[in-house]
């Protein structure tokens, strides 16, 4: 699978950056970036990506929400999600998985390895729950 269209849901601009240039460097596209969860869910009309990278902690509408409410809806729950987040407690794992997240990674992660880890968990066959990164709280 080539990863070409990717939907960065973070609040840190500099996160933000590193997202970017990470995946840009290893042949995405587009890679649009927001910052909340409402945001997200405005930016997927007419525009569907890849994968969604979402942050748990954002202000208004936290992660584990906007990834309910894409999973609810018909036009966006087919688009996997894939959480990325300092949140590093198994049952923050937990709770993500159940809301539909297709993977959980974790910060600090190495921007090296990042579009590897996406598309390893995008060619995952059943979605079993996954946990990479750095595992630190950061």
């Amino acid at each position: 699978m080539k990863l070409t269209r990717v939907l960065v849901v973070e609040d840190d601009a500099d996160i933000q950056k590193v997202i970017r240039m990470s995946l840009k460097i290893r042949g995405v596209s587009e890679v649009v970036l927001v910052e909340t969860g409402t945001e997200c869910i405005e930016r997927l009309a007419g525009f569907t990506p890849d994968v969604i990278l979402l942050d748990v902690m954002m202000p208004h509408v936290d992660g584990y929400e906007t990834c309910r409410r894409l999973k609810q809806d018909p036009g966006t729950r087919a688009i996997p999600v894939i959480f990325l987040t300092a949140r590093v407690q198994k049952a923050d794992r937990e709770r993500g998985m159940k809301l539909g997240a297709l993977g959980y990674l974790t910060k600090p992660f190495d921007p090296m390895t990042l579009h590897d880890q996406i598309l390893e968990l995008l060619s995952e066959p059943s979605g079993p729950e996954t946990e990479k990164g750095g595992g630190a709280d950061n």
